[in-house]
């Protein structure tokens, strides 16, 4: 494009390449520059997210895989053992008492069975949250399984959110 020099007058007019026609240009008023771009591709529009999705390398990360299983049980494991033992503990300390003094005493998870029989100021509160919970949790579940099962494009946005408020 050519370039203008600084006169005195309030109108300029500048010559656009590509054969268009002179414009005017007033000094004091605000200019608003735009501008096109055109991407030329040969890939289809649907088949542009196809390199991402599609897996070509079949080496699978067994190492990762088989390390966070064993983790995952070795934790698990380490969660059963406790809880068994408590349990066992507290069994076996029911299981000495030996007067009507010691029998009446509630010690361990018999000082719960109270609390959890009672009825709760807001339960009503509680199950709506509940329920929306359970709801937010499938929509999203079965979003994400359409998504997997090629229903829905991951790039379609739109598609996506109508998905997710019909479900």
């Amino acid at each position: 494009m050519e370039r203008l020099a600084h006169s005195t007058g309030n109108m300029r007019k500048k010559k656009i390449q590509g054969g268009m026609s002179l414009q005017e240009i007033d000094t004091i008023k605000e200019i608003v520059f735009t501008y096109d771009v055109t991407f030329e591709s040969e890939m289809k529009w649907a088949a542009r997210w196809d390199t991402y999705l599609l897996m070509n390398d079949d080496q699978i990360h067994w190492f990762s895989i088989i390390n966070s299983l064993m983790i995952v049980l070795f934790l698990s494991g380490m969660v059963a053992v406790i809880m068994i033992r408590t349990l066992y503990r507290d069994i076996a300390n029911y299981n000495q008492l030996q007067t009507q003094d010691e029998a009446q005493e509630e010690t361990g998870w018999k000082l719960v069975h109270g609390d959890v029989f009672k009825p709760r100021l807001y339960s009503t509160l509680l199950w709506v949250y509940v329920g929306t919970g359970v709801q937010v949790f499938g929509m999203t579940l079965f979003t994400v399984i359409f998504v997997l099962l090629g229903f829905l494009l991951p790039s379609n946005c739109r598609g996506l959110m109508t998905a997710m408020v019909l479900l």
